[in-house]
């Protein structure tokens, strides 16, 4: 076993100190560095303590040196400051496909990237309503990104749940044995592409709704699948055949257009309180739901599939709900 010498306990003990208790507005002095090292049992002169601050920068440490009144010292720069540690704190807790444990568990990692003086100014996180009970996502996530990345299927059960919250495992147990060509993410939820060799075709499932995940030897040949055209053949991650949908809109919803489908769309008409605008996406049961949620603001011109699907929906509720 290699020995530990004393100067690479200062030096480490000094790492940790900064890590511990510096940042851009708190750092230790020389003297203050001096004595942490005493309290420790490591007694350090000024050069050697030099010697250890230029060995940690060569090791790509972003040790600083800050001169202020009435003191100087050092600090460790972080690679990410207290508002970027916040956006992806938030980010997991929005997740629904994350468990509330599994959450909390990449909280506390990323609240080591900054100093404990900054995690006291990040307000407290709320985890989303409707996480899942599932707390092997993440380990499904690191199967299928090793997957993709080997061109190896995966195996797996997936399932549903029942209105006692039992899962209801779908192809009567049988394991699905496709694959994985990309992860995405819609509404705070992680789904997996896969490719269908038996089908040659692809689907997008829900990372949560995995169960039994292995990755088999079994190798693929490579799949051509591009995932801008797939995410725009997607709505809301229902997938179906791509369809350009032409619609008259209130002039109120261009913010919800470009909120729902980008900016890569083509506004062929402008008047004084409405627009047209044709989009190419897919026809699927989340795309007529948002269309009926503005029923008053939006006229589907075309294509007359979507058309007579909404007609079929208008006579269901007329007959539901008789007047």
């Amino acid at each position: 076993m290699k020995k530990v010498y004393k100067h690479d306990e200062r030096t480490f003990a000094i790492l940790r100190f900064l890590s511990d208790e510096t940042d851009p507005d708190h750092f230790l002095s020389l003297p203050a560095l001096m004595a942490r090292l005493e309290e420790t049992g490591i007694h350090s002169e000024r050069k050697a303590i030099y010697r250890s601050v230029h060995a940690l920068k060569a090791a790509g440490f972003d040790v600083r040196f800050v001169r202020r009144k009435p003191l100087s010292g050092y600090y460790l720069s972080r690679p990410f400051s207290p508002s970027e540690i916040l956006l992806l704190r938030q980010l997991v807790s929005d997740s629904v496909s994350l468990s509330q444990k599994e959450s909390e568990t990449i909280r506390n990692k990323l609240d080591r990237l900054i100093s404990p003086y900054e995690k006291e100014l990040l307000p407290p996180s709320i985890d989303a309503e409707g996480k899942t009970d599932n707390t092997e996502v993440l380990a499904t996530l690191e199967k299928t990104v090793r997957a993709i990345a080997s061109r190896h299927l995966l195996e797996f059960r997936y399932y549903d749940l029942s209105i006692t919250r039992r899962k209801q495992y779908r192809k009567n147990n049988r394991l699905y044995r496709l694959l994985p060509c990309a992860v995405v993410s819609n509404a705070g939820r992680l789904y997996a592409v896969f490719y269908s060799p038996k089908y040659q075709n692809f689907a997008n499932y829900r990372l949560d709704k995995m169960s039994t995940v292995q990755e088999s030897q079994e190798v693929c040949d490579p799949i051509s699948f591009d995932a801008k055209r797939w995410i725009q053949r997607s709505f809301q991650m229902y997938t179906g055949e791509a369809a350009t949908v032409t619609l008259d809109c209130d002039s109120s919803l261009i913010s919800q257009i470009y909120d729902q489908f980008g900016t890569d769309l083509i506004i062929s008409r402008v008047e004084t309180d409405w627009f047209t605008v044709s989009i190419k996406t897919s026809l699927t049961p989340t795309l007529i739901a948002w269309i009926l949620t503005f029923y008053d603001r939006i006229t589907v011109r075309k294509p007359q599939e979507l058309i007579d699907q909404l007609r079929r929906i208008s006579d269901d509720i007329n007959q539901r709900y008789p007047i």
